[in-house]
């Protein structure tokens, strides 16, 4: 029965199962190469050229046809069979290897498989340049030392794979000892022997047949590995989903407890505010009746003189700076206009009792005095200053208050032509000049309290004329830009010049 099946395969099968392996063996050595070129993974170019050598080794087999014919016009015969066959078994370990990822499993394991077989080509097609340069035939030779290396390395390679953790090597182990034992027995030297004796044909048939058997394996291999991947990127997207629900969770909570942070610092502010305008409504309260007994003070000095005519005077100017004083109990601010413009009221009830007083005011283009706030009734203890510590007891009577920009600040100059705080220190300290006001005090403090934490400050200069006493300067420098909350209760350009 035997001796049948081999005369059937030898007599009528042969030719048509070596065109069969031929041509898949060149679809294989297509199909796997442009999966290299889709994806780059060498692996598939290793196989590729596994299969490209099989397929060259085994065209010289060919007795007809046009695989025959091809063979004697590319020069491939029995000498380029058996260095083909030697290069397609030592590819196949370059396979497996990276197939297996063996170097990141462990370098030293990856030299082992890997060094001897690419010495082996080597030697392989050496041995064939020589034979085709210089005729020097040495390959037949070789062939007997490269089976028996190639059988030790084999064994080898194998038992370092049954080490390596990796669930894909035993496709590679059953189809790589299928393949291996079944090219051994194609081999003339073992196919020949008397408990075998094989023809060639026979050995190719089974050779065919671990060939087809290695493919079957590596298939299933390679569809292991692409499950393997797919499962593993499942994973990673689960992970990555799960991390961005995290992500997604602590950026919620540090949004809420960013929320509740900001709450608690709107909180902080909204009472340092409710703080600094309570105090500056305690100092507004100070600064309203210090003003208004200064002013009935001047009445008084009118009715004494019986000057009716200057005390009814006096008292409608009196009436709208109380009226201004009313709504600047009222409010945070004024704008520099409103100021002005009740300083003005100030020194004109003044010049009714001092008679004669020169106030100008001097205010530079660059300065709108609708934008520019302050506390209301500032400027007015700084003017009452000049005033009754400094012009009161000189003949001409002058008073400029000049207001211009200074890079991000605002100077307002205050200058009396009086006679001096050294002499009005003395007058003082003797008795003869009025207790000294503490209007200035409490202006001081409404400006630190308003423009906090920007800086703000008054300067006082002397003035002289031919090293004589001619006078104060008063320097007072405040930030431009500010935007400070006020909340009137009525509106303060009506409140202050629409009255008559």
């Amino acid at each position: 029965m035997p001796n049948l099946f081999e005369a059937i395969i030898e007599r009528d099968a042969y030719s048509s199962i070596l065109y069969v392996v031929l041509g898949g063996l060149f679809l294989l050595t297509v199909f796997h190469l442009a999966i290299f070129f889709q994806n780059r993974n060498r692996t598939y170019l290793l196989y590729s050229s596994y299969t490209f050598f099989s397929l060259l080794a085994y065209i010289p087999v060919a007795e007809s046809g046009f695989i025959a014919t091809a063979a004697s016009m590319l020069g491939i015969g029995q000498y380029s069979k058996v260095v083909f066959t030697i290069v397609f078994n030592c590819i196949y370990f370059f396979f497996f290897a990276d197939f297996l990822n063996i170097r990141n499993a462990n370098i030293g394991w990856y030299r082992i498989i890997v060094y001897p077989p690419a010495v082996l080509v080597l030697l392989a097609f050496t041995a064939l340049g020589l034979y085709s340069i210089a005729g020097i035939d040495v390959i037949y030779d070789f062939k007997n030392i490269f089976i028996a290396i190639i059988t030790a390395h084999t064994a080898l390679s194998f038992y370092l794979l049954t080490k390596l953790k990796n669930n894909l090597k035993h496709y590679i182990v059953f189809g790589g000892l299928v393949l291996f034992v079944c090219s051994v027995i194609g081999i003339q030297q073992i196919r020949e022997l008397p408990w075998l004796n094989l023809s060639r044909k026979m050995g190719d048939f089974i050779y065919f047949i671990g060939l087809f058997v290695e493919n079957m394996a590596f298939s299933l291999a390679l569809g292991h590995k692409q499950k393997i991947t797919h499962d593993q990127k499942i994973a990673y997207q689960k992970d990555l989903v799960a991390e961005l629900q995290k992500n997604e969770s602590l950026k919620e909570k540090i949004n809420s407890d960013n929320e509740k942070r900001l709450k608690v610092q709107n909180e902080q502010i909204k009472y340092l505010q409710e703080i600094s305008d309570l105090k500056l409504a305690v100092l507004q309260s100070q600064m309203n009746p210090h003003f208004i007994f200064n002013a009935l003070n001047s009445i008084k000095y009118c009715i004494l003189e019986n000057d009716t005519d200057k005390a009814v005077n006096y008292l409608t100017k009196f009436s709208k700076i109380m009226r201004t004083i009313l709504i600047a109990s009222k409010m945070k601010d004024f704008t520099l206009s409103q100021e002005l413009h009740t300083l003005q009221l100030y020194v004109d009830i003044e010049n009714l009792r001092f008679t004669d007083i020169l106030f100008d005011i001097s205010i530079n283009p660059a300065i709108n005095p609708e934008e520019v706030k302050l506390p209301p009734l500032v400027l007015q203890p700084f003017i009452e200053n000049a005033i009754l510590h400094g012009i009161a007891l000189v003949e001409d009577k002058k008073i400029s208050l000049q207001i211009y920009p200074e890079n991000d600040l605002i100077k307002i100059m205050i200058s009396d032509n009086g006679i001096g705080r050294e002499k009005a220190a003395l007058l003082k300290s003797s008795g003869n000049t009025p207790t000294k006001s503490f209007g200035v005090d409490i202006a001081c403090e409404m400006l630190g309290n308003y423009f906090k934490p920007q800086p703000f400050s008054v300067n006082y200069t002397d003035l002289y004329t031919h090293g004589k006493p001619a006078g104060t300067q008063v320097l007072i420098t405040l930030p431009r830009h500010i935007n400070p909350s006020q909340t009137p209760l009525e509106s303060p350009k009506k409140s202050l010049y629409s009255q008559t």
